[in-house]
């Protein structure tokens, strides 16, 4: 409820000079406390919300672009990891395959043996054919040993590093999920936090309308006042030209308009007051009244 309404003006044409001088006063100050609160909803209230809302928006779109890199991070990670993961299980199967066949000498022994029957092939320190051939084999043999012990050192230390890169991925992706849980309830936070200052928005544009109709009141009503000073103004004018001062001429300007009003409308006049519209102003008609 605007302040007219809340503090009704009197019926301007009952006021005297004085009461409407008052009440212009009054408005005055009313409508220069509005306007402050005016511009105070348009210069600061419009732009603090809006400015408010725009940061909580940038917030949403700079979680939403970090959602959507986390499921690509987390997308190439679990593709890594089935890739890992394949290369794990079959180094597991060659190891599984490759251990029951170990030879039961151990690759030191082995490669002394590789190494004498190479330094009796190399100084032909056999004595036949047959000999050199039997030094041959167990070469050949001592050296295949070697190689299968070699190439499941190698499996076992891959899968031990396969192993490795396979529980750092999924610590990865347990961050990254950690982190995507924790950005959806606060997405959700802000979404409910713009919805509030759209709400305060909306209520501070009601208000700023409400202000601009009681605004609007305000001058309506002032130029009301300004009308009947005006034209009491002119009555004095006219009447102290005519007949100089005399005391109580507002009230006699009161009953004048208030005949006035009575004739127009079609109600019946007293002889008083037809002399007042009709009749030159004496001193007799001006003690008649009194």
């Amino acid at each position: 409820m605007s302040s007219v309404d809340q503090n009704p003006v009197h019926d301007l044409e009952s006021l005297n000079w004085d009461d409407l001088v008052a009440l212009k006063r009054s408005l005055l100050k009313q409508i220069k406390d509005l306007t402050d609160k005016i511009i105070g909803i348009e210069k600061n209230q419009f732009r603090l919300v809006n400015e408010n809302i725009q940061q909580e928006k940038n917030k949403v779109v700079n979680m939403t672009k970090r959602l959507a890199q986390i499921r690509t991070e987390m997308n190439s990670n679990n593709s890594q990891l089935l890739t890992i993961s394949e290369k794990i299980s079959k180094s597991k199967n060659f190891v599984s395959t490759m251990i029951p066949r170990l030879p039961s000498e151990n690759e030191v022994d082995l490669a002394r043996i590789l190494e004498s029957s190479q330094i009796l092939v190399d100084k032909k320190r056999y004595k036949n054919e047959r000999e050199k051939n039997e030094t041959l084999t167990v070469m050949n043999d001592a050296s295949m040993k070697l190689e299968a012990i070699k190439a499941i050192r190698a499996v076992t230390e891959q899968l031990a590093d396969l192993n490795t890169e396979a529980e750092e991925i999924k610590m990865i992706l347990k961050i990254l999920d950690t982190e995507s849980q924790t950005l959806q309830p606060k997405i959700t936070d802000i979404h409910n936090e713009i919805d509030k200052l759209f709400e305060d928005k909306r209520r501070q544009a009601a208000e700023h309308q409400s202000c601009l109709k009681d605004y609007d009141e305000f001058l309506a009503t002032l130029d009301r006042i300004n009308s009947r000073l005006d034209a009491m103004a002119q009555w004095r004018k006219k009447h102290r030209q005519e007949y100089g001062y005399r005391h109580g001429e507002e009230a006699l300007f009161k009953v004048k308009e208030s005949a006035k009003k009575k004739f127009e409308a079609g109600a019946k006049l007293s002889f008083e007051e037809l002399k007042l519209l009709y009749i030159p102003y004496t001193a007799q008609v001006w003690r008649k009244i009194r």
